[in-house]
């Protein structure tokens, strides 16, 4: 089954004080660790790669790494505002989709991998990664599910969905649940571990 890749970058911050995608992470722009763990899977992996964001820097940087660029003139909307835009993209792509947040610098490649040929072969139209219980990100939804998506409304986003049809999930444990760590306030020295 074909797979698209969303990845989330419009959010406004407001918990970071601050552009936390754009912040210095031991480094580098918070954003480019997914980005960078995305580009050591297969180059056929994924069918389209998408990107949903209002910022400039993400814009360039995202479309000279084969990414299409979706901008998201109003964020205050929430985030399920980017994923009504990513769909509107998508729309007549016979693909499952992979949605993804650019703010989980622990990420890797071979988890995402993982999550996307566990889900595939379990046979479930959703699949996401978990930790001792908790559900966490990235998400897979077939396309079964647009329609419900599209009625996500306000700062929701796909856990919704997920929790309405635990019987067709494909849950995917990590054993490093730092893996799953979205960075939302600044206690990152408080981590410890360089990615």
């Amino acid at each position: 089954m074909k797979l698209a890749l969303i990845l989330l970058a419009a959010g406004d911050s407001r918990r970071f004080d601050g552009n936390k995608l754009l912040y210095e992470f031991y480094g580098k722009p918070m954003y480019r660790y997914i980005v960078e763990e995305v580009e050591k899977l297969p180059t056929d992996f994924f069918c389209r790669k998408l990107v949903v964001t209002q910022y400039e820097e993400i814009m360039d940087y995202m479309g000279s790494h084969g990414y299409e660029v979706v901008e998201n003139k109003e964020s205050s909307l929430g985030i399920s505002h980017s994923i009504h835009l990513a769909l509107k993209a998508l729309e007549g792509e016979d693909a499952a989709l992979c949605f993804a947040v650019c703010d989980q610098p622990y990420l890797k490649a071979a988890t995402i991998k993982a999550l996307a040929e566990g889900w595939q072969a379990s046979g479930k139209g959703i699949g996401c990664l978990c930790n001792m219980g908790e559900f966490g990100n990235p998400a897979i939804f077939s396309k079964a599910y647009r329609e419900e998506l599209l009625m996500l409304n306000g700062d929701v986003g796909g856990k919704r969905v997920i929790r309405s049809h635990i019987g067709d999930l494909y849950l995917h444990e990590v054993s490093d649940s730092l893996e799953l760590v979205d960075i939302d306030v600044r206690n990152i020295p408080a981590m410890g571990r360089k990615p």
